[in-house]
């Protein structure tokens, strides 16, 4: 009983301090520079899903124009492009899971 409640507390006590530096937080780096942390998940998605062959249109040039607006200083915008960006590359590796099974069923 003891180990249970042992292992129950400190599987509590490390989830607990899991949102203390929230989902911006690059644990690699130490850095916790949201729009590095969002583009970086951007084109990493964006590159599998063009390895899929089932990339969107306009994920790529959401990316290039994030990249765009930070050089220049607009670092809100950026970051919302960024995400963006982020979530259609996400949407399109949700469409090339189901892509596969689609089609007609006899």
């Amino acid at each position: 009983m003891k180990k249970l409640l042992l292992t129950t507390l400190t599987v509590f006590a490390f989830s607990a301090q899991a949102d203390y530096l929230g989902g911006a937080h690059n644990w690699n780096t130490g850095s916790s520079d949201p729009f590095k942390a969002a583009i970086t998940a951007a084109e990493t998605d964006y590159a599998t899903a063009l390895a899929a062959s089932m990339a969107w249109r306009d994920t790529g040039k959401m990316i290039k124009e994030a990249h765009k607006l930070q050089t220049s200083g607009d670092t809100a915008a950026a970051l919302a492009v960024a995400k963006a960006a982020h979530n259609q590359a996400v949407n399109a590796l949700s469409q090339a899971a189901v892509a596969g099974s689609a089609g007609p069923r006899f």
